[in-house]
Order: C-alpha cells, then structure tokens, then sequence
C-alpha cells in the first residue's frame, strides 16, 4: 500500500524568489553533454514517469519525421520510447498553491488565489519535479527547410492544460507568456527550430487523466511534408492510481487471434484381416475324446480401473489494462511507484487433494473339480 502524500502549498514568497531567478534563466536550456547512446525500447515497453528530465523529439529516420520521447530520468542511460508507452504522472509534489495577486501577479488569469494548480519544475527551485522539454538537436538545417511544428489537433481532460514560456514583461519584470491553451477552440501551436533543446511551462489546473494529442510536421528539401502523431497521457494529482491508466489514446490494439487447430481424424479400428480370397478355407472336424477335461479354463479376473485424476488450473491472473498481454509499467523518476498489482495462482499441491480414490473391485473366483 503507497502512502499517500501531503500535498504542499508553495508560499507566495518563495514563487516570487522563483520567477526572480528564472527572469534571467535563458528561455532554451542548454544541451546536454554528450553520454551513452541512448537505448531503443520496444513497443510495447510501457513506462510511468514522474520525476525528471525528459524530452519530446523530433528526429528523421529514413526520410520520415519520427516523434518520441526521449527518457532522461536516469542519469546517462538515456531511453528512447513511444510516446504512446509513456505515463506522465504529477503528482501531489507538483502542485502549488495560487498565491494573492497584490503578491505575486504572473498568476493572473491561472486561477483564484488558493486555489491549486499542478506545475512542472520550472515553477519551483527543486530537484525531483517531472521536467518535460523539446528536442530537435538530431535534426540540421539541411535537413528541413524551416522548422518543426508542434499541433494540438485533440486535447482532452477534467480541466485546464497550459503550454508556456517565461517572457519579459515592462510592469512584472516577467511573465508567464501562454503559447497553448486547451480552453480555446484553437489550442495553439509551438515552432521549433532545428538543433534545438528548450523547457515549456506545463500547467494543470484539475487532477484526473488528461489526454494531449500532438502531430510534429517539417517540410523536406524535396518539398514533401513529413508528420508523425501520437498521444501523451498525463496523470495529475493523486485521484487517479496511474498503474490503473492506459498510455496513449487510451485504447489497445486488438490482440491477433490464435486459428483454432484442425483435428486430424482418426481411422476407424480394424476389426480383422480380410481373407485374401472368396473363398474361406474349410476347418477340420474336431475329433471327441472319451471323457471332459479335468480342469476347466478359469474365467479372466476383472482389473479395476482407477478414476481419472483431474486436472488443477491456477486462478486467473487479474490482468493489467493493457489488454494486450504486456507487463505493467515501471515507474521511474525518483518518485512513488505505481500500483500495478500481482496475478495469484493455486499451488500445484491442490491437485492431491482433488484426486478421487480408487474403488477396488475384488472378484473371487470359485472353481469346480470335474466329477468324474
């Protein structure tokens, strides 16, 4: 059983040291020193991530535009997965509190003061915090003409999502300047240049599963436009166990049907040679003796024939929502692990006790002299 977790208010004070500091943070972070090629995980190698460094990459390979994530949760044994394998989960560490505007007015329009909102790490000076970026550094300027565009074609979830960046301001100094919004018709998109690593704001105003459909595009020297799009599901808050979520669009593929085997038939039994010819060859006549044989032919003893053993089957395992037969997802990060629950089995030994005894069948046999 997890232990829940406090949810801990953020003072005004240390929100507004916070965006005193990050006013002269640079808007793209820097890339990350070179370390061990990144691992290719499988599909179907489902994961929860709740705290660190990730990223959403873009990447070309064999002339189409490929969008993954980019797992750095693990210092140098970076992981790249399908975005539709990955959980993002906010948990109850992400979340602040609104503080008064007279106090801190970069929160203007994010809610009434008091009230919550769930934020990744660029809100808050600590280290644990999920830190969700973008990625085109595998991609060159020759590579494209322009950049990569990012679009919300679809946006789901129980409240308000928020893609920022920080921007300077004349009056606060700084403010958080909103690049998409899922409470518009038309979200918003993002730009990306090429070679380029960069943090957003991510904002969360509602706990619950929120879905995130994104489509990354770019447009090659040939003229041909190259896209990939895939969902990102994203956990907030402690409502929701997040070993109970589905990643992605929330659906699994169908699992493929095993053909049923074909039996193959069994001859009939033969009951006897036939006689290679029409005719039936004659037997001999038996010539009597003077008298019955002494000692008749005892009739054969009967065997008893033990029951059938039944056969033991170990209680279904309680399957995990994937559908398709995959193992849970692993939690990283540094965080609380995700609830994904175990299969029990019977134990082989109740197969003794579902044996049904025997019954022995005694025959006697009584045998008769000959009277002579």
């Amino acid at each position: 059983m997890r232990a829940p977790i406090a949810p801990r208010p953020v003072r005004a004070a240390t929100l507004a040291v916070a965006l005193s500091l990050l006013s002269a943070a640079p808007l793209t972070a820097p890339a990350h020193a070179a370390d061990t090629p990144p691992r290719e995980a499988p599909a179907g190698e489902r994961v929860v991530l709740n705290g660190g460094h990730l990223d959403l990459t873009a990447r070309l390979r064999n002339g189409q535009l490929q969008f993954k994530v980019k797992d750095g949760t693990v210092a140098g044994a970076s992981v790249v997965r399908e975005p539709s394998d990955v959980l993002l989960h906010f948990d109850p560490r992400h979340e602040i509190v609104v503080p008064p505007r007279e106090e801190v007015p970069q929160f203007e329009g994010f809610g009434e003061p008091g009230s919550s909102l769930w934020v990744d790490k660029d809100f808050e000076v600590k280290d644990g915090l999920l830190w969700p970026g973008w990625n085109t550094l595998e991609i060159l300027p020759a590579d494209v003409t322009g950049g990569v565009r990012v679009t919300f074609p679809k946006i789901e979830g129980p409240g308000r999502f928020v893609l920022g960046q920080w921007a300077d301001d004349p009056d606060m100094g700084i403010r958080i300047g909103v690049t998409v919004d899922s409470a518009k018709a038309e979200p918003g998109a993002v730009d990306l240049p090429v070679f380029t690593h960069a943090h957003p704001l991510w904002i969360f105003n509602a706990e619950g599963v929120h879905r995130i459909t994104m489509e990354m595009s770019a447009t090659l020297p040939s003229g041909t436009t190259v896209s990939d799009r895939e969902t990102l599901a994203v956990v907030v808050g402690d409502d929701v166990d997040p070993g109970t979520v589905v990643p992605g669009d929330g659906t699994d593929p169908s699992p493929t049907p095993t053909p049923p085997s074909t039996p193959t038939p069994t001859p009939p039994p033969t009951t006897g040679a036939p006689s290679p010819s029409g005719t039936p060859t004659p037997t001999a006549t038996p010539t009597p003796t003077g008298g019955p044989s002494a000692t008749p032919t005892e009739p054969p003893t009967p065997t008893a024939s033990p029951s059938p053993t039944p056969s033991v089957t170990g209680a279904p395992t309680p399957p995990f929502p994937s559908g398709d037969g995959g193992a849970p997802p692993t939690t990283t990060g540094g965080g609380r692990l995700a609830s994904t629950g175990a299969g029990a089995a019977l134990p082989a030994g109740l197969a003794a006790a579902a044996l049904v005894a025997g019954v022995t069948v005694v025959v006697i046999v009584r045998r008769k002299r000959a009277v002579r």
